[in-house]
């Protein structure tokens, strides 16, 4: 066997690919494969990125642009604490928004209404959300998964007013590092005709592509979309020009409208 996670950023850039074959994705490895981060690493690592953004705006070379940041990644209240992390993450969050980065989430695969943060930052659908909604700030946009058909929700997928987009993230195919073959060998191998057979191993990859569920891979899909969107729509400007085109894209894309 492999790591659960094993995979999940080349997973996820595969399907930024599907959708907008022309993006350029720079990819942030926060999460180790046991599943679980320190505060203080995904906190460095979105600051690091918030910085780029900046750097970009002020014309500094070491800038980089940055129109979607897709974050497939998430916590729930577990405790009274945790909600003491919330100010500190949304405060990077609503930095980046603000400059014209629109950040898409993944709402979390326990098949619950319970807010799963960052992406219950959004808008919610009856308006009783933790966060205003601010007209000069891009909103959170929180991505629950479909079924491959399309039309239903997956049943894994959290739901609730906080979950405000939906794109297809249960069996989805996608890229998956060659060198991955783990423990596990097939059923059956023999020979015929001076051919090998075999029954499927199930955690060979060295094909390079896999199938996962999960809206970690339902968040990127919409993402890539939202990034074709906007390469298909105009060129890049200052700040209230990305976020005007970031809003046109959303009001395409799903169900969210700027606030009046």
């Amino acid at each position: 066997m492999i790591d659960d996670l094993a995979g999940h950023g080349t997973f996820i850039s595969g399907l930024v690919h599907q959708a907008c074959p022309d993006a350029d994705i720079y990819s942030w490895r926060i999460v180790p494969p046991e599943g679980s981060v320190a505060e203080t690493d995904w906190i460095t690592a979105l600051a690091q990125i918030a910085e780029l953004v900046h750097l970009y705006r002020q014309g500094d070379p070491r800038g980089r642009r940055i129109d979607v940041l897709s974050l497939s990644i998430s916590y729930y209240h577990e405790t009274p604490s945790d909600a003491l992390f919330d100010p500190t993450l949304y405060e990077i969050l609503a930095d980046l928004s603000a400059n014209g980065t629109l950040v898409v989430c993944s709402a979390g695969n326990d098949a619950t209404t319970r807010p799963s943060f960052p992406a219950a930052f959004g808008p919610w659908s009856d308006g009783s959300g933790p966060i205003p909604q601010d007209p000069d700030v891009l909103p959170i946009v929180s991505v629950g998964a479909l079924n491959p058909n399309g039309t239903t929700d997956a049943l894994f997928s959290n739901a609730g007013p906080w979950v405000r987009a939906h794109e297809i993230g249960a069996s989805v195919v996608s890229t998956l590092p060659t060198v991955f073959d783990g423990g596990y060998q097939s059923g059956v191998e023999t020979e015929h005709l001076g051919r090998t057979r075999a029954s499927l191993d199930p955690d060979d990859y060295s094909g390079g592509f896999a199938i996962w569920s999960g809206t970690s891979f339902a968040a990127p899909l919409l993402a890539g979309k939202i990034a074709q969107w906007l390469l298909d729509h105009g060129q890049p400007g200052d700040e209230k020009q990305d976020k005007k085109r970031a809003w046109a894209a959303l009001e395409a894309l799903t169900t969210l409208k700027p606030p009046v």
